[in-house]
C-alpha cells in the first residue's frame, strides 16, 4: 500500500509540473468508506402527532475515518474542494420531512463537535421515491481538511413525522458522496 501511495505522489508531482496552470484534480469517493449497511437505512414507524413527531438528530454513521492521499501535501496545496451528495428516499407510508447532515473533521476532532458541511433536506411523501442532490464548494474549512492524511466523517438524520394519517415508514439510500479536490503547486 505504501508503494502505491508513493506512486500517486510521484504522479501528482509530475502532473503539477506538466500542467499549464500547475493544478491536479483528485476525486475522492467518500461513500466507498462506508459499509453497505451504512449507506441504506430504514425509518419508521414514526407515528402521527400534532405538529409532527420529531426524532431529533440521530447518528447513521457515528465516526468513520477516511484515508486521503498521504504525502501529497509535501508537493501540492489544496486550493478548493467541492462535495456532491445524492440520496434516494422511498416512502412506503405516511408523509413527513427528514434532514441529513454530513459532518467532516480533522483526525483529532470528533466530527459531531463541528458544524455540518452539508445539509440535505428531504420531503417524504407516501408512495413516492425522490432523489435529492446537493453540491457544496468554496468552504475553506473543508479544503483544509483535505490537506491531511485522514479525516473523520459522521452522518445524521432527523425525521419529522406526520401530523395525522398513517405512520411514516420508508428507506433512505445514500448513493453518492464524492469530493473533487483541486490542488496546485506549493509556493516555495
Amino acid at each position: 500500500m505504501r508503494g502505491n501511495r508513493m506512486w500517486l505522489v510521484i504522479a501528482a508531482a509530475a502532473g503539477l509540473a506538466g500542467c499549464g496552470d500547475r493544478r491536479v484534480v483528485f476525486q475522492v469517493d467518500v461513500l466507498s468508506y462506508l459499509d453497505a449497511s451504512q449507506r441504506e437505512f430504514p425509518f419508521g414507524p414514526i407515528p402521527p402527532a400534532p405538529g409532527g413527531f420529531a426524532t431529533g438528530e440521530q447518528p447513521v454513521v457515528q465516526d468513520q475515518t477516511v484515508h486521503l492521499l498521504g504525502g501529497a501535501s509535501s508537493v501540492a496545496e489544496v486550493q478548493s474542494v467541492s462535495i456532491a451528495s445524492t440520496t434516494v428516499s422511498t416512502t412506503s407510508s405516511g408523509s413527513g420531512l427528514d434532514t441529513l447532515r454530513l459532518y467532516l473533521s480533522d483526525e483529532s476532532t470528533d466530527p459531531m463537535m463541528t458544524s455540518p458541511v452539508m445539509v440535505l433536506p428531504l420531503q417524504l411523501v407516501a408512495g413516492s421515491t425522490d432523489t435529492t442532490h446537493v453540491d457544496i464548494s468554496g468552504d475553506q474549512r473543508v479544503a483544509d481538511l483535505f490537506m491531511g492524511q485522514r479525516l473523520r466523517m459522521a452522518l445524521t438524520t432527523s425525521y419529522r413525522g406526520p401530523s395525522s394519517g398513517s405512520d411514516l415508514n420508508g428507506v433512505i439510500s445514500v448513493v453518492q458522496i464524492d469530493a473533487v479536490v483541486i490542488a496546485g503547486r506549493k509556493p516555495y
